[in-house]
């Protein structure tokens, strides 16, 4: 498994994104990019609810796509996967130093996280792993906007 950013180190790449700053991949603006990865963490934490079908998938099926992509660097993980609907952002009016703070703000509240988490589609989850995902989801979309520099 390929070495994780710290979330001071994270926040720094975000600082470092423009409005204006484009996607070497993928449609979303850098915008809905930061909301989407501040939908995910608000996924991550049982915030945002999704169809019972989805969490059926996730303790079966989806435990085997967590372990796949656990052990994959960010930078290599597969692109324009299929994004679930409630996180995926289509508004194209988004205040983008607001989402950049409520972003921020999500990430440097993660340390809080302790124990158990119920995730809502791949169940009971040690926060530690919630933690990991949550950034490996968000390095993967600073690459995607040209942020990680790979030595």
């Amino acid at each position: 498994m390929t070495s994780i950013l710290s979330v001071e180190e994270i926040i720094e790449k975000l600082n470092s994104l423009k409005k204006n700053s484009l996607p070497r991949w993928g449609e979303m603006s850098s915008s809905q990019m930061i909301k989407h990865c501040s939908s995910f963490i608000d996924l991550y934490l049982g915030k945002i609810k999704v169809p019972f079908w989805y969490k059926y998938f996730g303790t079966t099926i989806g435990k085997l796509f967590l372990s796949y992509i656990s052990k994959k660097s960010p930078l290599e993980t597969p692109r324009n996967i299929r994004t679930e609907k409630s996180i995926k952002i289509i508004d194209e009016n988004l205040d983008f130093d607001y989402e950049k703070k409520l972003l921020i703000e999500k990430l440097n509240k993660l340390h809080k996280i302790k124990g158990q988490i119920n995730h809502p589609i791949y169940g009971v989850m040690k926060s530690e792993k919630i933690l990991f995902l949550i950034k490996h989801h968000t390095i993967h979309h600073l690459n995607q906007f040209n942020l990680i520099k790979v030595t």
